[in-house]
């Protein structure tokens, strides 16, 4: 017996859209595909679609959950590294709650939270960037394998001083919002610059994907907390100011 793709969609769930994606990158390829360029599937292709379903249930990444079923990856190994990663994933999440604990003490009075602890849980390390990724379109895999390699032998004090130079950064951003700088103003241009000059120490990007990390940190709610954090305003400003350093300065 066969289903086409919309009964296999109104069985499962999943839309014929992300059942088109699926078939597009190989996870999920139909039994056949008639002339008139309808797929249709069979009951190899439910059970399929079925194991995806349950490997999507603990957030494996569908390359990943490709390789399990095609036999490239082992499934416990596969589990195992997610563990690791949901383990690590844990402990900056508790992180975060234990921040925005002290921080509403802080604000009731009750406590006087560090500066320098208002902002613990947003720090760069490998298990956020794993995060990010997971969170993160296929298309950005490039990206972050680039980082990941640009970053690959870097220490804790490496980790640190990166993560005080982009605090820095934004801090200094902050201060020309605040003081109603234009997102094209000079200064703001030449902040953008300084920036952008670290950032392509480990992660080279073209005048467009330098516009979509723009637009991502608004877009992106991982990323746009953590100027939200500062202020409720940054997370379109850095927007607006990147996209001018990039309208302005790069080629």
């Amino acid at each position: 017996m066969s289903w086409s793709i919309t009964e296999l969609a109104r069985m499962s769930g999943v839309t014929a859209r992300t059942l088109r994606h699926y078939d597009d990158i190989g996870v999920l390829t139909p039994a056949r595909v008639g002339d008139n360029g309808y797929r249709w599937y069979e009951r190899e292709q439910l059970l399929r679609l079925q194991e995806i379903l349950l490997m999507r249930q603990v957030d494996l990444d569908l390359p990943t959950i490709a390789r399990v079923l095609d036999g490239e990856h082992d499934r416990l190994a596969a589990l195992r590294d997610h563990r690791e990663r949901l383990l690590a994933q844990r402990d900056r999440l508790d992180r975060l709650v234990r921040t925005v604990a002290r921080t509403i003490a802080d604000l009731e009075g009750a406590d006087t939270m560090p500066d320098d602890e208002l902002f613990d849980g947003f720090q760069l390390s490998p298990a956020v960037l794993d995060e990010l990724e997971a969170r993160s379109p296929e298309s950005s895999k490039p990206y972050f394998d680039e980082l990941r390699a640009g970053t690959a032998n870097w220490t804790e004090q490496d980790y640190a001083a990166a993560n005080e130079q982009t605090a820095d950064s934004e801090r200094r951003l902050l201060a020309l919002m605040l003081a109603e700088a234009p997102a094209d103003d000079p200064r703001v241009l030449d902040l953008m610059a300084e920036a952008h000059a670290a950032e392509r120490e480990v992660l080279v990007l073209s005048k467009e994907d330098y516009c979509n990390l723009a637009r991502a940190f608004v877009a992106m709610p991982e990323l746009r907390a953590h100027l939200d954090a500062r202020h409720p305003r940054l997370a379109e400003y850095m927007r607006d100011a990147m996209l001018a350093y990039a309208a302005a300065r790069m080629k």
